[in-house]
């Protein structure tokens, strides 16, 4: 949204430089908004509205925020199908290596006759997903707090179990690239044309090497600085109390 004011401030400079810095940012946006969505959507605080109230404003079309907004809804409704039907093969295979492993003694009932209800129950299983997401996105938001911990809460969130496993795993997508980037830029800095030959292990401890003198630096400048204030201050307080007692005396 700042970028498309800047676009029409009317000062070339910043118009050209905007231009650039929206190319770039579409070049990604297009990649990851899709699994920022479903992150946004799995949020009990923002959901679709977030959508709803952001999309029309970052779209100058209407109609093309609600097709983002729809593209978003139908990538979730396929994670849910897709999550579903690995937990239902999960539980498929646990309940015959249960069956397998313990055979019925020959005074036991042939037949079971809640399997059958638990194959009805199985039948109806990809409706009652589908209502999952559907009744998850009709409660209310939540109100939004500061101190909310949304890992906790879908924890908690019991009723929605096919929703909790795929908020598991696409919550814990980190947003940046700046952790993998800098490894690989660090590891640059060790393998080089002139010294591409190093063994792993010889790589590893150079830059675990690296990382803690960086950290021990850090905490000897932190100390320093500490001590320096210190010995401002106690300079300040003696400076403060011959001044009162030039005062009095």
């Amino acid at each position: 949204m700042s970028l498309n004011e800047w676009l029409c401030c009317g000062k070339s400079i910043i118009e050209r430089m905007t231009m650039r810095m929206l190319d770039k940012f579409e070049k990604y946006w297009f990649q990851i908004n899709g699994i920022m969505g479903v992150a946004t959507v799995l949020d009990p605080r923002y959901k679709l509205r977030l959508l709803h109230f952001y999309f029309p404003l970052i779209y100058t079309n209407g109609e093309d925020a609600k097709k983002e907004i729809e593209r978003i809804q139908c990538i979730c409704y396929n994670l849910l199908n897709e999550y579903s039907l690995k937990s239902k093969a999960s539980e498929v295979g646990a309940s015959y290596q249960s069956s397998t492993s313990s055979l019925p003694s020959p005074d036991e009932s042939e037949t079971d006759h809640m399997s059958k209800y638990d194959k009805f129950v199985a039948s109806d299983f990809e409706g009652n997903v589908k209502n999952e997401l559907d009744s998850y996105l009709e409660e209310c938001v939540l109100q939004r707090l500061p101190d909310f911990d949304i890992l906790s809460w879908w924890n908690n969130a019991l009723k929605y179990p096919t929703l909790q496993l795929i908020a598991r795993d696409v919550l814990a997508i980190p947003i940046s690239t700046v952790a993998s980037e800098s490894t690989f830029s660090t590891g640059g800095r060790f393998i080089s044309p002139h010294r591409s030959r190093l063994h792993h292990d010889t790589l590893e401890a150079l830059m675990c090497f690296q990382d803690w003198l960086w950290t021990e630096a850090k905490e000897i400048d932190a100390t320093s600085s500490e001590c320096c204030t210190t010995f401002h201050d106690d300079v300040d307080d003696e400076t403060n109390e011959d001044g009162i007692d030039g005062l009095f005396f």
